[in-house]
């Protein structure tokens, strides 16, 4: 079986379009979490989906964050570089962080989809995160239906390589528009976050 394959759960948005998650099912037969787990949300985030998702799930657990912040300040209707740069797999300069993590256990690490691939920022921060013995789980937000395999996959490669463990992953679709600026609200996000949160041992 693909890694991250799963079930698929459609919410709808007040004005009827359609919020599709895409729910793994592999957390606990592979790891779980226990009370004495020290927990951290990593998140990059351009158009604000991605930060949404992290609010939100920092809203339901109190769980430290940490935003993914580019020297470089993108512009939102700059689409066919940004999207350039992503599908190259170039990486940015970014804002020095905790890159050692060394007082977490899990990493609840967020992603978004740029022409199929991660961002070049994300990119850098998985080139130079620590991962060893850590758990991990990704939240990716896209702007279609599809699951997006090719960046699950791309993501625990690299993260499995330097000594981490991918243990799951939710991705929504929030849709995207270049002439309006939509963020994707919490409340429309709520249930389902929750409910992989309680799958995955973080909430009861």
């Amino acid at each position: 079986m693909p890694k991250g394959s799963g079930t698929v759960t459609a919410l709808c948005r007040p004005d009827n379009d359609i919020i599709e998650l895409d729910i793994t099912k592999k957390a606990l037969a592979v790891g779980g979490t226990n009370m004495a787990d020290k927990n951290l949300i990593v998140y990059y985030s351009m158009l604000g989906n991605t930060m949404a998702v992290a609010k939100e799930i920092e809203k339901q657990t109190s769980f430290t964050a940490q935003r993914i912040e580019e020297y470089k300040v993108r512009k939102r209707g700059n689409l066919i570089g940004n999207a350039m740069g992503a599908f190259l797999g170039f990486r940015s300069k970014i804002r020095p962080m905790d890159f050692l993590i060394s007082d977490y256990n899990n990493i609840l690490l967020g992603a978004q989809v740029w022409a199929g691939k991660t961002t070049p920022a994300m990119n850098t921060y998985l080139r130079k995160a620590s991962f060893k013995g850590k758990k991990v789980w990704l939240f990716i937000t896209k702007a279609d239906e599809k699951i997006p395999q090719g960046i699950i996959d791309s993501m625990t490669d690299r993260i499995e390589k330097k000594g981490g463990k991918v243990i799951d992953s939710i991705s929504i679709t929030a849709g995207f528009d270049p002439k309006v600026e939509t963020v994707i609200s919490q409340e429309e996000i709520s249930a389902a976050v929750h409910e992989w949160l309680v799958k995955n041992g973080f909430l009861s």
